[in-house]
């Protein structure tokens, strides 16, 4: 497990697509039991930005290493 904590990072679907969009993130954490139809949206951006993505093993456990108190379908680390 990684702690995403003081790196600096938006949390969520609208804040992870707008950085994607916007070239901010240098890549996206993806949970893997986030919704098929937000991962179709965060995997077809990063496609479009050549942003790479990667795979977390639950929302929960993204949440809790991104340092907030609830799950985390997807984060982007900022550049």
């Amino acid at each position: 497990m990684e702690s995403f904590g003081e790196t600096p990072k938006v949390i969520g679907t609208k804040q992870t697509l707008k950085a994607v969009k916007e070239g901010k993130a240098t890549v996206v954490v993806l949970a893997e039991d986030t919704e098929d139809s937000i991962k179709e949206k965060i995997v077809t951006a990063c496609q479009e930005a050549s942003v790479p993505i990667e795979s977390y093993e639950s929302k929960i456990a993204l949440g809790q290493d991104s340092g907030i108190e609830r799950g985390a379908a997807v984060i982007a680390l900022l550049k």
